[in-house]
């Protein structure tokens, strides 16, 4: 059961980093038809620049429960990388994922809160162009609650590292 939900975890931490990446290819065309607007015809939209913020921040959102899954995520390497599995796993589960979880839980409540303040005050961006915003706080919220799904496999995973594998004096 738990290697299911471990398995169900990973794809959705997969699912999330196609996401992200349809989503550079889209911000990568938006960002050169305005530049083509602006720069040859002189004639740049009034929605170009906060629609290039809205994808990248996707993109950006979207793909950290993908660079969790894949252990991308930058770290300080000169010790860690010399530990066993078990010593990497105990020194997870002491520091990361505790830091970890503090961080991403604020990150999931207040993301939670304020793409429900946007949703039902149905407030705007203040700008010429004016969308509202609620969609991209839900993303914000989405990509963190994956991020923290991604964790949670993380932490399962380091306490099968700590207390359910065979302690060798290899790695």
């Amino acid at each position: 059961m738990v290697a299911k939900l471990l398995n169900g975890i990973d794809r959705l931490s997969e699912w999330s980093g196609k996401i992200s990446s349809f989503f550079i290819l889209i911000a990568t065309v938006q960002v050169c038809y305005e530049l083509v607007l602006r720069y040859v015809f002189n004639a740049p939209t009034i929605w170009g620049l906060e629609m290039t913020l809205y994808l990248c921040g996707i993109t950006y959102v979207m793909a950290g429960a993908y660079a969790a899954f894949h252990d991308a995520h930058i770290r300080v390497d000169i010790f860690y990388n010399r530990l066993t599995r078990r010593g990497r796993g105990i020194l997870d589960l002491l520091v990361t994922d505790l830091l970890f979880f503090f961080f991403v839980g604020i990150l999931v409540w207040q993301a939670a809160d304020w793409f429900w303040e946007s949703f039902a005050e149905k407030l705007t961006s203040g700008s010429e162009w004016d969308p509202i915003i609620w969609p991209m706080r839900f993303v914000l919220f989405f990509g963190s609650f994956l991020l923290l799904l991604s964790g949670v496999a993380k932490f399962i995973r380091d306490l099968q590292a700590v207390f359910f594998m065979k302690h060798s004096a290899g790695r």
